[in-house]
């Protein structure tokens, strides 16, 4: 029998290449680097004023620093590596002088993880985007993305540009607003399963109904209650499976048009001009609960013959 290849073997597989390869010369866009499929659990990566580095699965670590004198008093960029830091046996080490720049240096690194080879399950990006860190027209294969900017969204939108469509999953945290319209050009845009946006966006009530997500989170100005109308009309039409639920920051003028023309057959009307709706689905074995508050509105898909309903007044925890 075939020996079953595990995540750490290919993480390793990345390693012996990082370490092995002397001479860093640079990765065209359509260079195929690895010789055989590399999964990859998790990687992330940071480069600012402070840190510079690359980790994969938690056992392969890239760390950059520039302007480092060597051992023959050149002025050189230092790359140290950290291989097996959570196996038993101690983590092996390696630290190399290169007379290359620090930007150059990263995109070597980081144009092995775009490799045609190569899958990602997720992805956390702590910086904003810059070109100089990425081979051109490369793309990551990743199935779930966490961006996280101290500026604006155009700052992420070029990372996202640089993921191919097999993107599942996205969390978005940044300041300013993000631009439905652009966002909503990515090939992924409106087949993700899961997005999280952490801030104010533009989408209005046409572009949020491109949204196909199970599990959404957004905050907008630009959305009316006849927005989240449509949107509830969309979830119950095409029978959005149990456990989908949305939360969606937005100021409600009247909670009479959030429901309207829905099946609801149950009502609550809490204190502060909180409203709770149960609603019955074309799918006569789920239900709709709606939660509205003066700025938000809350809803959440469960099944009728078990345990999966909510409790009253509960935010959905999006996870």
């Amino acid at each position: 029998m075939a020996a079953v290849e595990t995540s750490n073997d290919t993480v390793m597989d990345l390693a012996r290449r990082w370490l092995d390869i002397e001479e860093k010369t640079p990765i065209a866009t359509a260079d195929c680097l690895m010789d055989r499929p590399c999964h990859l659990k998790h990687v992330c990566w940071k480069f600012s004023d402070s840190m510079n580095e690359i980790w994969v699965d938690g056992v392969l670590g890239v760390s950059f620093a520039a302007n480092q004198t060597s051992e023959t008093g050149e002025t050189t960029t230092k790359v140290h590596y950290t291989v097996g830091a959570q196996n038993p046996e101690p983590a092996e080490k390696k630290t190399v002088y290169y007379s290359i720049e620090l930007p150059e240096l990263a995109r070597w690194h980081l144009a092995w993880l775009t490799d045609s080879n190569v899958s990602i399950d997720s992805a956390t990006i702590d910086m904003e985007f810059d070109q100089k860190y990425l081979v051109e027209k490369r793309k990551f294969k990743c199935k779930q993305v966490n961006i996280t900017v101290t500026a604006n969204y155009p700052t992420a939108h070029g990372w996202l540009l640089h993921m191919d469509r097999t993107v599942e999953s996205l969390i978005y945290r940044g300041n300013g607003i993000m631009d439905a319209n652009k966002f909503l050009q990515l090939p992924f845009a409106s087949r993700l399963h899961k997005l999280m946006i952490l801030y104010e966006s533009t989408f209005d009530d046409r572009l949020l109904v491109q949204l196909n997500a199970q599990h959404l989170q957004l905050s907008s100005d630009f959305v009316t209650d006849v927005g989240i109308n449509k949107l509830l009309h969309r979830w119950n039409d095409l029978n959005y499976p149990i456990r989908s639920e949305f939360i969606i920051y937005v100021q409600i003028e009247n909670t009479a048009d959030v429901v309207k023309k829905l099946n609801v057959i149950g009502t609550k009307d809490r204190d502060s001009g909180v409203m709770e709706y149960l609603i019955a689905m074309t799918n006569p074995t789920t239900r709709m609960r709606v939660i509205t508050r003066p700025s938000s509105v809350v809803c959440t898909i469960f099944a009728i013959d078990n345990s999966q309903a909510p409790p009253p007044l509960a935010t959905p925890t999006i996870s």
